[in-house]
């Protein structure tokens, strides 16, 4: 199991606790405080300062190039020993060192230096020892002239006051006065870290030359760090990264670590407080623990490889309780040996994790700190020389290191935040939307979707504020009949825009005609109940209310013209007052709304005995399909017969309704409100397949060269689907279609030329009669009505009127039958009622009639217990069947 590499603070990869951000982010730094603070106490208490030893005058002065330094010796023992014992006058017990190699490791016991110089100039030369290496604890020097004369220098070291240097300069500087021959020079080193002695013999010029260019180089590549380390603090503190955090205390301890070595810190920043130079052995492990810290934050850990990051640090953290007591527990030398365990624990992290988003900076970093401690540790034990360079590998590979973390990691945090910013504005962005869109669905429901106007909702509101004071009123329902069809001619996205226009125009009229007597409903003239109806109230006064309802309806009556569109929306204004037709705002809009359906006038005032009657019908429409389902429907057959010899041809199938609240209905009752609302179809459908289902019984009692007859509608004809269905149910009940005649009335013909035109072809292509019904009542042309295939003509009743007192009627029914015979189609005449009558007509070979004279419309008797019931078929899929099973048992 991998733990993620935490961006928060707050994340404890042991799953113990947790804090808030603000409460951790910076305590790595309040453990630096607390490491100086230990440091500095420990220092304190546990080795005090020493004081300068006396030493000869110092004086500087020039020299001879002839002054060379010929041999670099050490043995391990103080200075006092070595001068009690005179062990300098000869080579036994020394151990000759390369002079640029003197890196003796960690011996923790003082370490006594000989230098041999060669003085072949043959008179007394100035010179100054120079030991470039600022960090040692204690140096103290002893010349000896050639003659045997010891002179004890002075003592110098970081632990001592800087006042009572020779020069201020970080390196250790003598001067000495060399007398001709071989003069020696004893340093014995003391130190808390490694022991090494890397000296110079130079003029005086030379010292402050090769020290100030030292000096520039080392201040340049700390003040990059530095720069780095704030660099890491600024996006510390706007991202509060704690891996960034980790690593600014990193940085900050190479620094430090630097400014020691480099002698910047004691003889720049803290030159009055020596004490602050003890606290390396604290800072270098601090150094470590930073860094294995810091490494979970970057890369995905798993438990096992976090536990030995943890114990690391936890033995780093020894160390560092350690540092103060190097003499006489574990000093750098087992730091060192830690330090390289974790360092190679880290980069097998690294190497494992390269592909990951951080892997390329750590592995850059984490190899240029590795190989700056590396070189530094070589350089300790001798292994590599004591230089400049050498001495600053650590800091330089810490250096790069970090500033290649840094910016890394600091480009990529930027971009998380330019993400972040990115996904704060998405968010705002998206708010605002969300809040837009909360308003457009306040606004959704407190207004119509195609008008934009104040829906019915809202003209509730209004009309119940007026309802509870008690205030008189008058409500206008508008409707627009003509909404459907100028939809169906123009498209519902061309008619939506007219009405919207026409109803802008209509809110500004109304405010123009009505004034302060308009009713506002949330801030518009009127309000939209649906796309075809419209409503505005007004306050009553009296008199002048009709005037003023005669003024809004001559605007309406008016024709619509904008642009290339000019029309009438064929308006109806229905008008109900309240408190007298209606005590709230629904029962006064239903009032309103049925006097709107009235389209005998302009305008309509309600009326309860028409809302009665509209009561009715919309009863009756409601029960439509139950009466079909229930058995309160049910078909009559009124024969057709050739009047010649009396011969039932066909018969008609009329449907009956038998109302359970209003009585038996005829067709006339509700068979127009039917096909005006679009419930026609299934009434059709059933009729259809009744006539079917009757049709054996009618065969047996007529015949079998009966044919019945099925009135359709023009709606039927309108649908596609038709055709199909007429066959499905002719097919199911295993009847031919050619024993179905289907009659539909004149005007429904030529309503839809075309369509009607296309879509009888095909009925009678499949076999089905065709008979035009009630012809001589419409209005179609001779020549619309011979492109039609039609079988049969039906001469409407009215042409019998007075036939036999009327000759003028006898010329226009002998054309209407001279009409029939040139079609080549049968003709029947409907309403004959007499014998004169149908003797009359007998006189026309091959004239069909239909009337009370022959009988009247009859349902079938009732079935005989003997005989075997013909079920209905049922018809179990398609168009048809699904509305044909909803209206029988199946």
């Amino acid at each position: 199991m991998e733990l993620p590499p935490s961006s928060d603070a707050r994340a404890d990869l042991t799953g113990h606790w947790h804090l808030p951000v603000g409460a951790i982010r910076w305590w790595p730094f309040l453990l630096l405080l607390a490491v100086a603070s230990y440091g500095l106490l420990a220092v304190t208490f546990l080795a005090p300062m020493p004081r300068l030893a006396d030493g000869p005058p110092i004086f500087a002065g020039g020299g001879s190039p002839s002054v060379q330094l010929t041999r670099l010796s050490y043995q391990t023992a103080p200075l006092q020993s070595v001068l009690s014992r005179r062990a300098w006058r000869d080579d036994a017990g020394w151990t000759v060192l390369d002079p640029s190699h003197s890196g003796l490791g960690y011996p923790y016991q003082p370490v006594t230096y000989r230098l041999d110089i060669e003085n072949r100039s043959g008179h007394l030369v100035r010179k100054h020892l120079v030991v470039p290496a600022p960090s040692l604890d204690h140096l103290a020097p002893a010349l000896i002239q050639p003659e045997g004369t010891v002179e004890l220098l002075a003592a110098l070291g970081d632990r001592y006051p800087f006042e009572d240097r020779y020069a201020a300069l970080p390196q250790w500087i003598w001067p000495v006065t060399l007398q001709p021959g071989r003069s020696l020079v004893l340093i014995e080193v003391r130190n808390a870290g490694p022991t090494l002695l890397p000296i110079r013999l130079e003029e005086a010029d030379e010292v402050v030359s090769d020290g100030a260019l030292s000096l520039t180089w080392k201040a340049f590549l700390t003040g990059l760090l530095v720069f780095a380390l704030l660099l890491n603090l600024s996006i510390v503190n706007k991202l509060g990264h704690p891996g960034l955090i980790w690593l600014s205390v990193f940085m900050a301890c190479v620094i430090y670590s630097q400014l020691v070595l480099d002698g910047l810190g004691l003889w720049l920043l803290w030159p009055r407080f020596p004490e602050l130079n003890a606290l390396l052995g604290a800072a270098l492990p601090l150094a470590l623990i930073a860094l294995l810290e810091s490494i979970r934050f970057f890369l995905p850990v798993t438990r096992r490889a976090f536990r030995v990051l943890r114990t690391l640090s936890l033995v780093a953290g020894l160390h560092l309780l350690a540092a103060p007591f190097a003499g006489f527990l574990p000093g750098q030398d087992a730091f060192l040996v830690t330090s390289a365990l974790g360092g190679l624990f880290i980069l097998a992290l690294v190497l494992r994790h390269r592909h990951h988003l951080y892997g390329p900076y750590l592995i850059l970093s984490v190899l240029a700190i590795l190989a700056g401690a590396t070189l530094t540790a070589l350089r300790t034990i001798g292994l590599l020389p004591v230089n400049g360079l050498t001495d600053s590998a650590f800091f330089l590979g810490a250096a790069s290191g970090s500033l290649v973390l840094t910016s890394g990691v600091g480009r990529l945090l930027l971009q998380e935040r330019k993400r972040r910013l990115v996904s704060d504005r998405q968010v705002r962005q998206e708010q605002q939307l969300r809040a837009r869109i909360e308003r457009e669905y306040d606004r959704l429901l407190k207004t119509h979707r195609v008008t934009g106007k104040p829906n019915r909702p809202m003209l509730e509101e209004a009309l119940d504020n007026l309802d509870s004071q008690a205030t008189p009123y008058t409500l206008c329902i508008v409707r627009l009949t003509r909404f459907a069809e100028l939809e169906q001619t123009l498209g519902y996205r061309t008619s939506e825009q007219v009405l919207r226009q026409y109803l802008s125009k209509m809110n500004g009229f109304l405010k123009r005609a009505l004034g302060d007597r308009l009713v506002m409903i949330n801030g518009y003239a009127l309000a939209t109940i649906d796309t075809s109806h419209h409503a505005f109230a007004f306050y009553r006064h009296g008199d002048d209310d009709p005037a003023l309802l005669e003024t809004v309806a001559g605007w309406l009556g008016q024709r619509y013209q904008e642009g290339r569109f000019a029309f009438s929306w064929g308006p109806t204004l229905g008008v109900a007052h309240a408190p007298e037709h209606g005590r709230d705002a629904a029962s006064i809009l239903a009032s309103a709304g049925f006097a709107a359906l009235d389209r005998q006038g302009p305008i309509t005032v309600y009326d309860p005995a028409i809302a009665e009657w509209q009561t009715r019908q919309q009863t009756l429409m409601l029960g439509l399909e139950q009466a079909l389902a229930s058995g309160d429907m049910s078909l009559a057959y009124q024969p057709k017969v050739r009047i010649e010899d009396r011969r039932v041809m066909s018969v008609e199938a009329l449907i009956r309704w038998r109302h359970r609240e209003f009585g038996t209905l005829s067709p006339e009752q509700w068979i127009p409100l039917a096909e005006e609302v679009g419930l026609i179809h299934p009434v059709t459908l059933w009729v259809l397949a009744r006539a079917c289902h009757d049709y054996p019984r009618l065969q047996q009692q007529h015949g079998p060269e009966l044919r019945v007859s099925v009135n359709i509608s023009a709606k039927d004809l309108a649908l596609p689907q038709f055709p199909g269905e007429l066959l499905d149910i002719t097919r199911r009940h295993r009847l031919a279609p050619d024993r179905i005649i289907l009659e539909i009335t004149e005007t429904a013909v030529m309503n839809d030329p075309e369509s009607a035109r296309s879509t009888l072809r095909q009925l009678g292509q499949a076999g089905f009669g065709i008979a035009l019904d009630d012809f001589g009542i419409g209005h179609s042309s001779l020549s619309a009505l011979a492109t039609f295939d039609l079988d049969e003509l039906k001469i409407d009743r009215s042409f019998l009127k007075d036939i036999l007192d009327n000759p003028k009627r006898e010329r226009i029914l002998r054309m209407a039958l001279g009409l029939g015979e040139a079609l080549g189609v049968t003709v029947v005449v409907e309403g004959v009622e007499d014998a004169a009558v149908a003797g009359w007509l007998s006189q026309f070979p091959g004239l069909h009639g239909q009337g009370y004279y022959w009988g009247r419309p009859s349902p079938l008797p009732p079935r005989r217990r003997t005989e075997n019931p013909t079920r209905l078929t049922c018809i179990k899929h398609g168009a048809a069947g699904s509305f044909y099973n909803r209206f029988t048992d199946c």
